[in-house]
């Protein structure tokens, strides 16, 4: 009976040992995948989807900035006062137009799909299309006998109707198609990786608690064996399994909360600022355009505008919800900038539906407190703040997050790898007696 028992005895510790390589084996994959799949949803997002719908956001808000821009520069011609207003508008949108070029162009290398590249030349011609509109239109009424304050030249208040019609039916809509895209494709990598992170813990959890309990009894069944207390190699080896399920768990965990948090909190209320910033330049480009041709429809623009901003039916609007994450104090500065703009916007148009052009001109170019100029200011410079305080928390979350993840990599292989050998050296010594 005692010589069958010592025939048995190696076996059983070589199944033993063989289950614990192959447990090892699995929580070695598992905590591989985990650990990849943690630093690839950190990186998707901080190097992907975010800089893309960002780009696209900011591309929006610099169409509608130049369109707002090339609006005052009409709005100004034929009055020497406003030369620097004329000069500062011809200086922002050589800005904007070099922007939005080289915008178009990295998007288009950014892309293999032919479909996606063929949008964005589209849209690179449609631009170039724009301007050479309201370059020809801007040039007629300087140039024009027939153009005075307020009145452009006919023929050049056409060419400019032809140009907004191109930003509005043309490049809008499909800049705002694009920046919807990518928002979604962010908000889905964010969740992608959630989910990722979800399955790939339970995967971990199981196969390492499994691993655990597998050195634990083995231990045990050895104290029994030999009628030692501790080995002390799969001691050491249980400690390091341990110390890998929570140290592993914790930082997937952390990663994953940091990027949740950097998309939820700081990317999409950022996003939803630029949005309101592009509406309310439109809002502002419209009712500049209103003063220089009433007739064109240039209101029903503005109308639309400001509910959008406002929210209509109970909904909130796109300044409230793009403002719900920021400081408090700044939010207020925002809603009562927008409130001036808007009376600053009544204002002119009851002047200009009055026939006082000239009263009208002066308010919607006027830098004093109170004129449609200077409160617009006021309220571009506080959602531009508001916008950059969220942009600057992303990026701080993100560094972090990926901080967080990196040198990971080979963590799983270097520990289970050395769960391995140990367990081999815990168990040399017990097989060598029955040689």
């Amino acid at each position: 009976m005692g010589r069958t028992t010592e025939r048995k005895t190696p076996s059983r510790l070589q199944l033993w040992t063989g289950s614990i390589m192959v447990l090892a084996a699995a929580a070695l994959i598992t905590g591989t995948v985990a650990v990849a799949d943690t630093q690839h949803g950190v990186n998707r997002v901080g190097r992907e989807t975010a800089p893309l719908a960002q780009s696209a956001s900011d591309l929006y808000f610099a169409l509608s900035d130049l369109d707002s821009q090339t609006a005052r520069q009409i709005l100004t011609i034929g009055d020497n006062d406003l030369d620097t207003e004329q000069g500062d508008a011809q200086a922002t949108v050589n800005s904007r137009v070099a922007e939005i070029d080289a915008d178009l162009r990295q998007a288009i290398g950014g892309t293999s799909d032919p479909a996606v590249q063929g949008q964005f030349q589209t849209m690179l011609d449609k631009v170039t299309l724009y301007h050479d509109l309201s370059a020809t239109a801007l040039s007629l009424d300087q140039l024009s006998t027939n153009a005075a304050k307020g009145h452009p030249d006919p023929v050049a208040l056409a060419y400019y109707s032809r140009a907004t019609d191109v930003m509005h039916f043309d490049l809008l809509p499909v800049a705002a198609q694009i920046r919807d895209s990518y928002a979604h494709q962010l908000t889905d990598s964010a969740k992608s990786e959630n989910d990722s992170w979800s399955l790939d813990t339970i995967l971990v959890v199981v196969t390492t608690l499994l691993l655990l309990a597998a050195l634990i009894v083995f231990q045990v069944r050895l104290s029994r064996m030999f009628h030692r207390t501790l080995n002390p190699f799969l001691a050491l080896a249980t400690v390091a399994t341990a110390v890998f399920l929570v140290s592993g768990l914790s930082m997937t965990a952390q990663q994953s909360d940091r990027l949740k948090s950097a998309v939820d909190q700081h990317m999409d209320p950022y996003l939803g600022i630029q949005h309101a910033r592009a509406v309310s330049f439109d809002a502002v480009g419209a009712m500049v355009r209103y003063t220089v041709a009433p007739n064109f429809g240039y209101d029903r623009g503005y109308t639309a505008d400001v509910a959008a901003l406002n929210g209509t039916a109970g909904a909130p609007g796109l300044l409230s919800s793009g403002l719900t994450d920021t400081d408090q104090a700044l939010s207020r500065r925002a809603g009562t900038d927008w409130a001036s703009v808007q009376r600053d916007a009544g204002k002119i148009k009851s002047e200009v539906d009055g026939g006082d052009v000239d009263s009208a001109l002066t308010e919607a170019t006027g830098i004093a407190g109170g004129q449609l100029g200077q409160d617009f200011y006021a309220l571009d410079t506080h959602l531009g703040q508001a916008a950059d305080t969220q942009l600057r928390a992303f990026q701080a979350t993100m560094s972090d997050a990926q901080s967080g993840a990196s040198g990971w990599g080979a963590v799983p292989a270097v520990l289970f790898g050395a769960v391995m050998a140990l367990t081999l050296a815990g168990v040399w010594r017990r097989l060598a007696e029955y040689r």
